[in-house]
């Protein structure tokens, strides 16, 4: 409890909440992030805002802005929660795309083509879960009178999750695609079949986190938040060493607008249809266990938090139909 009238501290959550009255004496509590010292003057302002008839908190409610909605919420609902590393990519990804947009101006015209824009790119359970985060964040300013208006998520069709999929180039489809690819993206998309990395890492990645003495790629920037090594074959350590290496910086510094619209290039000219720059994912994690990988060592490479989520790719084991097969063997009666 702070000893500051009018401001309570919450150490556990990281809140501040503001506690004061208008001239009708009606209670108001504002629930803030920050310093104790911006409390004292956002309190002082909405203290002198009230004395001077210039105090209109839903003119305030319809101001706030989708950047402020998702500090708000993490601050209130997810920071202290065992899953909120999971979440905060998918949190960061919405505030990169609505940032400072007032809520009350987001219509559901604009969230309907970003949900559309995350189909189109990534998988139905992705894009699920964007729309299922942003929708739960207004829902949760509305719900504790932060703001007042109308959810832009409310009528948005989510689509029916597939199950996971396991599309996966061959060699010559490899082969293919890194021959049609426009040469500025050709590193990045041979780097995506050499690692595993998804998008989002490989487009952060950062010269210092590659470690050519040890031959590891250091992923700072996760989905799960938990940092990982990626081994870093041969072939990949020369074509990183053929950039010209410096000491900092981005090593790929496209957008994701080009690198995607490389790609779609690439798999036009080589008629391979069906098929994402997230099934990349899949070639490379199928490959590695045809060609004898261990299934706990390309859990920690791919970053599962989950064994669960690496067996899918158990079947394409080279014993795997072996081992199967000596475990049947007797199962069956020979008839002849």
């Amino acid at each position: 409890m702070s000893k500051h009238k009018g401001i309570r501290i919450n150490k556990e959550k990281g809140t501040i909440t503001l506690d004061y009255r208008d001239k009708q004496k009606k209670r108001h509590r504002e629930t803030i992030t920050g310093s104790l010292t911006f409390a004292k003057e956002l309190l002082a302002k909405r203290r002198a805002e009230i004395a001077e008839d210039k105090f209109f908190p839903d003119r305030q409610k319809q101001k706030l802005t989708f950047m402020e909605a998702a500090d708000k919420y993490w601050a209130l609902h997810l920071s202290k929660k065992k899953s909120a590393l999971k979440m905060k990519y998918t949190l960061e990804y919405l505030k990169k795309q609505f940032g400072n947009i007032p809520l009350a101006s987001i219509t559901a015209e604009e969230v309907q083509k970003f949900y559309n824009e995350r189909m189109a790119e990534t998988t139905s359970s992705t894009a699920n879960r964007h729309l299922t985060l942003m929708n739960a964040i207004i829902n949760k300013m509305i719900k504790l009178k932060i703001y007042k208006g109308e959810n832009p998520c409310v009528g948005i069709v989510k689509e029916k999750e597939q199950p996971a999929r396991e599309r996966y180039l061959t060699k010559e489809e490899i082969r293919d695609v890194l021959t049609y690819v426009p040469e500025r993206s050709q590193n990045l998309i041979a780097l995506a079949i050499s690692t595993g990395m998804r998008q989002g890492e490989i487009m952060n990645l950062d010269w210092k986190d590659i470690d050519f003495t040890s031959n590891i790629i250091n992923v700072d920037k996760t989905k799960s938040g938990k940092k990982r090594r990626v081994p870093m074959m041969a072939s990949l350590k020369n074509l990183l060493m053929n950039m010209n290496p410096q000491r900092n910086g981005k090593i790929f510094t496209l957008s994701v607008k080009q690198v995607n619209y490389d790609f779609k290039h690439a798999l036009e000219q080589a008629k391979i249809e069906n098929f994402r720059f997230h099934d990349l994912r899949h070639t490379f994690a199928s490959h590695f266990m045809m060609n004898g990988g261990n299934l706990y060592t390309l859990k920690e490479i791919l970053g599962h938090s989950d064994i669960r989520m690496t067996q899918r790719y158990a079947q394409l084991s080279p014993d795997f139909a072996n081992e199967s097969i000596k475990l049947l063997n007797d199962l069956v009666p020979v008839l002849v």
